[in-house]
């Protein structure tokens, strides 16, 4: 079982903060299984996110394991 954190607007939008999936062997994989779930999560999720794993940034071919934990959130922009 992996845990999910969403942040940002991702988590307001979505209203989910975070939980726990089983079955989900990458980020590209999890990132399909949670747009697969309709709206609003495939307009949410749609374009540029980025993801950590354990709390280092991944790539979309990152694998995950049980006990990993991804954080979800949007670019951040500063100025």
């Amino acid at each position: 079982m992996i845990k999910v954190l969403y942040f940002a607007r991702f988590r307001e939008e979505l209203g989910c903060a975070e939980e726990q999936l089983n079955g989900i062997e990458s980020v590209d994989q999890l990132l399909c299984t949670l747009k697969s779930r309709g709206e609003p999560w495939s307009r949410v999720l749609d374009g540029k996110v980025l993801c950590a794993v354990n709390q280092v940034m991944a790539s979309d071919d990152q694998s995950l394991t049980a006990g990993d934990e991804v954080g979800i959130f949007p670019p951040v922009t500063g100025g």
